[in-house]
């Protein structure tokens, strides 16, 4: 074996054809961390320093993250399921309330020169329009609660009628979550 030998330890190596990874000869370039900078730098990987507007990014993006984990939580419950499915199935002129809205102020806005008659049926325009928007949502609530008393006895229907409308007065590719199902299908 030649322990103290080195000529036979020559010898061992020629005839070795496999390289081993042993560094024996090689020398150190830089000193051993002490276990204090070593669990300092252990540290800074895992959760590294970062400058003021790296870490304010980095927080707005946590809060970003926990917000949607809480939004798909909430949305997940089966009594707010079936009411996006049951607004998503409706055919209603709810969902077109912002752009006819729109136009109508847009319109009220040229017309002002145009005289008071103009202005005044605009008015009525909008007005007409929130009518019909409440007597629609009053329906869809309507139809909507039937359909909660036979699927889902046993919940309620607390805080749904805001969500409710909210999601019917928005143009349906706006809608999030996005929706399942088209109009016309039944739910």
């Amino acid at each position: 074996m030649g322990l103290f030998k080195p000529y036979k330890r020559e010898e061992s190596a020629k005839s070795d054809p496999e390289p081993t990874t042993k560094t024996a000869n090689k020398k150190k370039t830089v000193p051993t961390p002490t276990r204090r900078a070593a669990e300092q730098a252990r540290r800074e990987r895992l959760n590294p320093a970062l400058n003021p507007k790296q870490a304010k990014a980095r927080e707005r993006e946590l809060r970003t993250e926990k917000r949607t984990e809480a939004m798909v939580k909430v949305d997940a419950e089966p009594r707010r399921v079936l009411l996006r499915d049951y607004i998503d199935a409706r055919r209603s002129i709810s969902q077109w309330a912002m752009p006819i809205i729109m136009v109508s102020l847009a319109v009220s806005m040229f017309t002002a020169n145009w005289g008071q008659a103009a202005m005044t049926a605009s008015m009525y325009v909008t007005w007409a329009l929130f009518l019909i928007i409440g007597v629609d949502i009053f329906l869809t609530w309507r139809g909507y609660k039937k359909l909660f008393a036979e699927r889902l006895p046993n919940e309620t229907t607390k805080g749904l009628l805001s969500f409710a409308i909210n999601r019917s007065i928005n143009i349906r590719r706006i809608r999030m979550p996005k929706p399942r199902v088209k109009p016309g299908d039944k739910i």
